[in-house]
């Protein structure tokens, strides 16, 4: 097996961090929201990457088989002892902010050599506009100076912004000598909120049936943001359970992932749990669950397999928190090849994808060791043919029982050759096969006290043996974030997480404050999932809440309840609209979404097929009264323009009217998004009051936002086109509608550091 075959498994895709929640406080606004927001913040140019050393850079990381880079060091010296940033006083503390800029990066990645937040400092870094904004991190992710990484900011600049309390002065470090400068793989990041596919057209959602008896162990992989001397990368891995069952954070991949890493560079590497779409079809999921920063315990320390298993075990600087809902994944270190199985990884540092394999897996090598690896080959499966693609390296192999019996060092599967083999480190050959000492096998850790035990299963958090009954709800199969009919059939993925057979229980489950009792009997094994549907509700169309819970398991009380409850908020649709889509030849790049004014995904569609002088589809639309944005993707960066065929999309109501968007450059490149509105009868929703004056008004309208900090204004014509934006700081804006015609406008105003929204009407003469 050639090292190019290795280097084709793990080449990651950048994907951008825009999170939601995090290990940092989102709560926490930025300072330069209440100061200084009108004066200038200097600016640090950073090198240009010289794009023909990196090619020959990347070329030589390929020939020697090491993990390639979407992003290279770029010196800097940031400081806030050497006058670098903008330093503002306030009534609170002292205000530090600098921007860097970077001409030609498609990213930037947030490196701190050294950081130190004192308590009550905060730190942010984020775009220019605020659309992209991570933090606030503070003194519960630094207690001591350490290397740091705050994450990915898309574009050419960043933002970043200490505040630090006078009772703190001088206290705090912020040290940063390098700057991840971002180069490529950067085509399927988000835009305006939203995603498209990265990895091929052939791979699986875990959301998909094929992963239905897999639903704990795909809770314990995660995506990895790879920290090196020279720049980042991706890969993949997973928790593993250790025979204490203790919760110890011990994390399984695959040595070649880390090579370049220094031992202070651990600390940068950044840990992505739960990033999976919700649906079969879906391109996009959350980037929420995170952990910064982990230490290495040991590895096969053989050149990425050369001359051992290749295998790396990492232990996470923290627990992940209950509220990830993650899994410690059993292991089986026998010699036994497994019969059949998956493989759980993230290709082209995408959402989460399963491979499934049917037949015996065989003994193969790698390199020098005999018999260090197992060779796989994967099936066609009801939703597609899952490989592994790049980004996918260091990822488990489980066999049937569920346990991990093998890490993906590389292989030759792709979508277009999707029967080659792939192959996987042995655990039992990382067991004790690759050294004597403990940094060199996984024994000492996943076996702690020696018992011999050849396998254990998996556990969820709060770790340890199974309780007798323990009935939980695994995932929330209807509804999901948008329901286009008023009457449907709630249900829900029922696990028995208890050593007990299951032969009953409670669900009790509420919508919008009502509550309703459905009991299950059946007769489910220990470890054991099934499918509840409920009985159909009737609900009217808007936004709705639905919570479920298990309670008396087999008429007795449950051992464990931390699993017993999963809730949704969803919306019931009634503006029926349909998405007419016409393809350039290539249909298998373009995919879209529909966000929400939240930027949730609420609809979504494609990849299309390829085929010669493209492909018409009309693709039906629900969604409730509200705002939103329509977003279309190219994977090849050339738009819906192949240069012979070129393609087109319109959305519009079902009869063709209104259009609320169309399509006017097919040559978009990787992204195009256009916001609308669906009007409501009652248009007026406040949630801080708008006053607007005067109104009606030939051209200037006065708009009052009782709300503090950063506001974004819109305003829509009739039909839902946005004609109007602006963003603005202050309580009161100017908005000049002299060029509209005469007619009625909704004015949408949202509050960014808060997420409340407000609506209001304009009128114009």
């Amino acid at each position: 097996m050639n090292f190019y075959a290795r280097y084709i498994a793990i080449c990651g895709l950048l994907l951008n961090v825009l999170f939601t929640y995090s290990q940092y406080d989102e709560n926490v606004r930025m300072r330069s929201g209440l100061y200084g927001a009108n004066i200038e913040v200097p600016i640090i140019t950073l090198p240009k990457l010289n794009m023909q050393d990196v090619t020959v850079l990347d070329g030589l990381q390929e020939v020697k088989g090491h993990l390639p880079l979407f992003s290279r060091n770029v010196a800097c010296n940031i400081s806030l002892n050497n006058n670098t940033f903008l330093k503002e006083t306030t009534h609170e503390g002292y205000l530090y902010r600098i921007q860097l800029s970077a001409s030609g990066a498609k990213g930037l990645v947030l490196l701190f050599n050294k950081l130190y937040l004192p308590q009550g400092a905060t730190l942010h870094v984020y775009s220019p506009d605020k659309r992209q904004v991570l933090g606030a991190y503070s003194n519960s992710n630094t207690p001591q100076p350490t290397p740091f990484n705050a994450g990915i900011v898309v574009g050419e600049n960043a933002v970043i912004e200490y505040f630090e309390p006078y009772s703190q002065t001088g206290k705090g470090i912020l040290e940063i000598t390098e700057i991840g400068y971002a180069y490529r793989w950067m085509e399927w990041l988000y835009k305006n909120g939203s995603q498209s596919a990265a990895s091929g057209s052939c791979e699986v959602n875990v959301a998909c049936s094929e992963a239905n008896n897999w639903q704990d162990q795909k809770r314990s992989v995660a995506r990895i943001v790879v920290a090196s001397s020279q720049g980042q990368g991706f890969c993949t891995g997973a928790l593993v359970n250790n025979q204490k069952q203790d919760c110890t954070p011990y994390f399984l991949s695959a040595q070649h992932c880390t090579e370049g890493t220094t031992t202070a560079q651990y600390a940068q590497y950044i840990f992505y749990f739960g990033y999976e779409s919700s649906l079969c079809n879906g391109t996009s999921g959350p980037t929420n669950k995170t952990v910064n920063g982990c230490t290495k315990i040991a590895d096969s320390n053989d050149n990425g397999g050369a001359s051992g298993s290749d295998f790396v075990l990492l232990q996470l600087s923290g627990t992940p928190p209950s509220n990830y809902n993650v899994y410690y994944a059993g292991w089986n270190n026998g010699a036994t090849a497994p019969s059949s199985g998956v493989c759980i990884h993230h290709p082209d540092g995408d959402i989460k994808k399963i491979s499934t394999y049917s037949s015996t897996a065989t003994s193969t090598a790698w390199g020098s060791m005999s018999g260090s690896h197992w060779d796989v080959q994967w099936v066609a499966t009801t939703n597609g043919h899952g490989v592994t693609e790049p980004g996918s390296s260091g990822s488990p192999l489980f066999n049937q029982n569920g346990e991990i019996v093998g890490t993906l060092t590389g292989g030759d599967s792709y979508c277009n050759t999707p029967n080659n083999p792939d192959q996987f480190g042995k655990v039992n050959k990382h067991w004790t096969a690759n050294g004597t000492a403990n940094n060199r096998r996984l024994k000492p850790w996943l076996d702690p006290d020696n018992t011999g035990a050849v396998s254990i299963g998996g556990t969820n958090f709060p770790c340890g043996s199974l309780v007798a009954n323990d009935a939980g709800i695994s995932a929330i199969l209807s509804p999901l974030t948008v329901v286009c009919t008023t009457s449907f059939a709630p249900s829900i993925t029922l696990k028995n997480f208890g050593s007990n057979t299951l032969t009953t229980v409670t669900i009790n489950y509420t919508i919008d404050g009502n509550v309703f009792q459905y009991v299950w009997n059946g007769n489910l094994s220990s470890g054991g999932s099934t499918t509840v549907s409920l009985p159909v509700v009737s609900l009217s169309t808007g936004q709705h809440s639905i919570s479920f819970e298990t309670a008396s398991p087999n008429n007795t009380s449950d051992g464990n309840t931390a699993n017993d409850v999963a809730q949704q908020n969803f919306t019931v649709g009634t503006s029926n609209l349909n998405l007419y889509i016409k393809t350039d030849t290539y249909g298998d790049e373009t995919t879209w979404q529909i966000t929400n004014s939240s930027n949730a995904v609420v609809s979504l569609g494609g990849p299309y097929v390829e085929f010669t002088g493209g492909k018409v589809y009309n693709e039906n639309v629900c969604l409730a009264p509200g705002c939103y944005t329509l977003t279309f993707f190219d994977s090849y960066d050339d738009g819906m323009d192949d240069g012979q065929t070129t393609g087109t999309f319109k959305l519009t109501g079902l009869g063709g009217s209104p259009v609320y968007a169309e399509l006017s450059d097919p040559q978009f490149g990787t992204s195009v998004s256009y916001p609308f509105c669906i009007q409501a009868s009652g248009l007026e929703n406040e949630t801080f009051a708008v006053a607007v004056y005067p109104n009606p008004s030939t051209d200037v309208f006065v708009i009052n936002a009782d709300v503090a900090g950063e506001k974004l204004l819109r305003v829509y014509n009739q039909v839902g086109q946005l004609v109007n934006e602006t963003y603005c700081n202050n309580t009161v804006t100017y908005i000049n509608l002299a060029t509209q015609a005469g007619g009625v406008y909704v004015l949408y105003v949202k509050a960014l550091s808060t997420g409340a929204e407000s609506t209001a009407k304009l009128i114009v003469r």
